[in-house]
C-alpha cells in the first residue's frame, strides 16, 4: 500500500525542498504537478528530480498543467499550446519512470459554447493524448471533474465512458477525485461502476460548498469509500490532495496519520 501526496501542498517552496519534506513526512510517493516542476523560481530540472527522487527513496506520479490552459479551448492555438504542454508532461513522466500521469479533461469556455464542438474537441484532445501516451510507454488516467460547474462536460463514470467510447479506447484508466464529486452515495456509485479501471485516488474531505479539505473536516464518509475501493480490488496509490495552511510540515504529518487511519479496522 502506497500512500502520496501533492506537491502543490508546498507550491510556494522550491520543488526539490517540497519533495524532501514529503518523503520526511513519511509518504511513498509524490505527485509532481508539472506547474511547480516548470517553475522559473521553484522548479527543478529533470535530472535534478530525478535525483531526488532516488535520493528519498520516492516513487512518482504526474499531474498535468492546469495553468491558463485547456485542451477544449475553442481558440485553436490556445488548443494546440495546452496539447503541447501536456505532451511535454508525458514526457517528464517518461523520463522520470513515474507510475502514471493524472489528465483534466477539458471543460467548455461559457455555457453558451456549442455542446457538440466542445465534446469534438474533447474526444480529438484526449484521443492524441491516449496516443502519445502510449507512444512513449506512459500510462495515462482521466480525472473526473467538478460535479457542481455547468461549464464541466466530465463529471462522472457515464460522462468518462462515454468519452472513452466516443475515442475508441478499449483501455478506460481513470483517477478518482471524491472530492470532485462531493457526495459519498454519488462516489459509492462511481467506484461500483468503473470497479478496476480506478488507476489511481485523490484523497481528501470536502463538502457541497468546498473542495479539498483535510480528513475529517468534510461531510464525506471516507471509511465507506476506502472499503469500497478495496472491495474492487483497488491497488494504487492513494494519494492526498488537500490544502494544508501556511504550508505546516507537522500538520501534512497528520494528514497522513488520519490517512492510514481509514484501514483501520
Amino acid at each position: 500500500m502506497l500512500f502520496g501526496v501533492t506537491t502543490m501542498t508546498f507550491y510556494h517552496r522550491p520543488i526539490l525542498e517540497a519533495l524532501e519534506i514529503i518523503a520526511t513526512c513519511g509518504f511513498d510517493c509524490a505527485e509532481i504537478w508539472v506547474d511547480h516542476a516548470w517553475d522559473d523560481e521553484r522548479g527543478a530540472s529533470v535530472e535534478e528530480l530525478k535525483e531526488a527522487l532516488v535520493k528519498h527513496k520516492l516513487e512518482s506520479t504526474i499531474h498535468c498543467p492546469i495553468m491558463d490552459i485547456s485542451i477544449t479551448s475553442p481558440n485553436k492555438g490556445i488548443r494546440e499550446e495546452s496539447l503541447r504542454q501536456t505532451y511535454q508532461a508525458i514526457d517528464l513522466a517518461r523520463d522520470l519512470g513515474s507510475k502514471l500521469i493524472v489528465i483534466h479533461p477539458g471543460s467548455k469556455f461559457s455555457v453558451l459554447e456549442d455542446s457538440k464542438t466542445h465534446w469534438a474537441n474533447q474526444v480529438d484532445s484526449i484521443r492524441r493524448i491516449l496516443a502519445y501516451g502510449k507512444e512513449q510507454g506512459v500510462l495515462i488516467t482521466v480525472e473526473n471533474m467538478d460535479s457542481d460547474k455547468e461549464i464541466v462536460s466530465v463529471k462522472c463514470w457515464e460522462d468518462l465512458d462515454r468519452l472513452f467510447a466516443d475515442v475508441g479506447s478499449k483501455e478506460k484508466w481513470v483517477t478518482l477525485d471524491v472530492t470532485h464529486i462531493r457526495d459519498t452515495e454519488k462516489t459509492l456509485a462511481f467506484i461500483e461502476q468503473a470497479g478496476s479501471n480506478i488507476a489511481h485516488f485523490h484523497l481528501s474531505d470536502g463538502t457541497e460548498a468546498k473542495m479539498h479539505m483535510r480528513i475529517g473536516t468534510g461531510e464525506l464518509d471516507l471509511r465507506r469509500i476506502v472499503a469500497a475501493l478495496q472491495q474492487v480490488d483497488y491497488a494504487g496509490v492513494w494519494s492526498l490532495e488537500c490544502f494544508i495552511p501556511n504550508n505546516n510540515e507537522e500538520q501534512l504529518r497528520e494528514e497522513l496519520k488520519q490517512a492510514k487511519a481509514l484501514f483501520a479496522n
